[in-house]
């Protein structure tokens, strides 16, 4: 299976980026991170698949991000 590129608004926060091969995995890893980052956050947002990182935040986001090729959460990057 191919791997996905996965971002998931987070209301107070700018969102956490995630790849995966599934939206069930991504969710998994994002919620995750979200419990790590931010534990007292609102519930993820609705996710965007396949999302193209340059239409994210310019000035924080893309610049802080890890490798996107790769499973994991890329943003925030608290594993780099």
């Amino acid at each position: 299976m191919m791997l996905r590129r996965f971002w998931f608004p987070l209301d107070g926060h700018l969102g956490i980026g995630v790849t995966a091969e599934t939206l069930e995995e991504a969710t998994t890893l994002a919620e995750a991170a979200k419990r790590e980052s931010w534990p007292n956050a609102r519930p993820l947002g609705t996710p965007m698949q396949d999302v193209d990182i340059r239409n994210l935040d310019q000035k924080h986001v893309v610049p802080n991000i890890g490798p996107v090729a790769v499973r994991g959460v890329w943003y925030p990057r608290n594993n780099i």
